[in-house]
């Protein structure tokens, strides 16, 4: 698998610099390794599944991005321990996935990573999924080390930072990915309209 090279992290850098997410600051294993859904997808240089980290999901199965090819995703950045955008995030996940029953459900695949991996272990993204009835069809849940968090934060445009008494500041994004892991379409805040988000996704599909 490709990895980015220095340029391409900064020509990824520079086209996703555009979209600027609003702040808050909010009170803040290894198994089997899973195979990509699809090998036959062919990803170009701005695919985010050109990343080479390894990840675990809320089942400590250990992957790569690449295993989300193949389907929409949508992508957003929580940790479990977050008191007020994170579970709105998660709203907003919910509410895009109601606009979505027509859609067959191996279509579209929703990922939220933690952006604090010394806290959430895979079983604790795992019970959060559960009090939070996310379906396990649908939702991934992943975490990893720091650095790949942060690597995979700044190609999404996501910017958070960690303070020594546990609150996180970050913004607030939700992405929407093709097939491929390129990025289509970002919906920015909190309780945003999800209408936009939701065409981008059914424009997608009409495609694979």
């Amino acid at each position: 698998m490709r990895k980015y090279t220095t340029a391409t992290l900064l020509l990824l850098a520079i086209v996703l610099g555009a979209c600027q997410g609003e702040q808050s600051i909010i009170k803040a294993t290894e198994s089997a390794t899973l195979a990509p859904t699809t090998g036959s997808t062919e990803i170009s240089e701005m695919s985010l599944y050109n990343l080479d980290s390894d990840w675990q999901n809320q089942n400590s199965e250990t992957l790569k991005l690449q295993y989300l090819q193949g389907k929409v995703q949508l992508v957003a950045m929580i940790y479990t321990s977050c008191g007020y955008a994170c579970p709105r995030i998660v709203a907003d996940l919910i509410r895009i996935e109601a606009s979505l029953k027509e859609v067959k459900r191996e279509d579209v695949g929703i990922v939220l990573v933690t952006m604090d991996p010394a806290w959430d272990t895979p079983e604790k993204l795992s019970a959060f999924a559960k009090e939070n009835n996310l379906d396990p069809d649908r939702y991934k849940l992943l975490t990893s080390k720091q650095e790949n968090i942060q690597e995979l934060a700044a190609l999404l445009n996501m910017k958070y930072k960690m303070s020594p008494d546990g609150e996180i500041a970050h913004s607030n994004i939700i992405s929407v990915l093709n097939a491929k892991g390129e990025i289509i379409h970002q919906q920015e805040g909190l309780g945003a309209d999800p209408n936009e988000t939701v065409n981008a996704i059914k424009g997608l599909l009409h495609k694979i």
